[in-house]
């Protein structure tokens, strides 16, 4: 028989796990019988003295147990025949459990002189060598992975989507955003975040001052003009009736503005 030109010189096929799985079940099904057999087989395997000793331990209870069945036939003495069952009863009971015991270490014992190479899960997203190429394939993107969101803009962005909100509850229900106090960061007992929105008209000087971050001076001439000509309608009238008022500054602060009819 010509050898496998595939094989390379000096490979050995890889040992094999012992199937040990059924020997419980020879002395289970034998009621004892196997007992003796099966420990000596595990004792081999496990090269062990002490299960070889027990081994013979069980032959020599197998063939005493026999021995006395032999000569007890009659049923004259009615001690021994107790005997004689316990010792069947161990052989059965306790040989079963002895087995099954041993299946277990010889199974361990192989894994532990024969330890088995893991599997390794396929390297998604890095790039692995190929032979006889000169370049390697991008890394696979992560589809399951989201992009990262800096919670600062979150907020933001959430507080922005809260001003729309309350924008329209003013625009389309007027009786219920004065319920709300939509604008009105200085009355007391509010429950409705409206976004950090201002009611120019109302606002006293110091908070527009605390809420549009910007200096007393100009919250005070905001709200001279405001009493001047009975309040705005628009971001635009700021910059016509409010000294220092640049197009800059409004920016920063115009998408948080609102004017409620006074």
């Amino acid at each position: 028989m010509q050898p496998d030109p595939r094989a390379r010189a000096g490979w050995q096929r890889p040992p094999e796990p012992p199937v040990t799985f059924w020997w419980f079940l020879v002395p289970l099904l034998t009621c004892g019988l196997g007992t003796a057999p099966m420990v000596l087989a595990g004792a081999i395997k496990l090269r062990s003295r002490t299960h070889l000793i027990l081994s013979g331990v069980y032959f020599v209870a197998f063939f005493g147990n026999c021995a006395g069945s032999a000569v007890t036939s009659d049923g004259s003495d009615s001690t021994v025949a107790i005997l004689l069952s316990m010792v069947s009863m161990v052989l059965w009971v306790a040989g079963t459990f002895h087995v099954g015991f041993l299946q277990q270490r010889v199974r361990a014992e192989f894994f532990s002189r024969n330890p088995q190479p893991r599997p390794q899960p396929p390297a998604y997203g890095r790039a692995t060598p190929r032979p006889r190429l000169t370049h390697y394939p991008p890394p696979r993107p992560d589809w399951n992975r989201a992009p990262a969101v800096d919670p600062a803009l979150a907020k933001a962005q959430w507080r922005a989507a809260r001003r729309e909100e309350a924008r329209r509850v003013q625009a389309e229900q007027p009786s219920i955003a004065s319920e709300l106090m939509i604008g009105r960061p200085d009355l007391p007992g509010r429950e409705y975040d409206d976004g950090g929105l201002v009611d120019v008209n109302h606002v006293p000087a110091e908070w527009l001052a605390r809420a549009l971050r910007i200096d007393r001076p100009l919250a005070d001439r905001i709200v001279a003009a405001r009493d001047l000509h009975n309040g705005f309608t628009s971001p635009d009238e700021l910059l016509v009736y409010c000294d220092g008022l640049t197009p800059e500054k409004l920016s920063q602060f115009r998408d948080r503005l609102v004017f409620v009819p006074r």
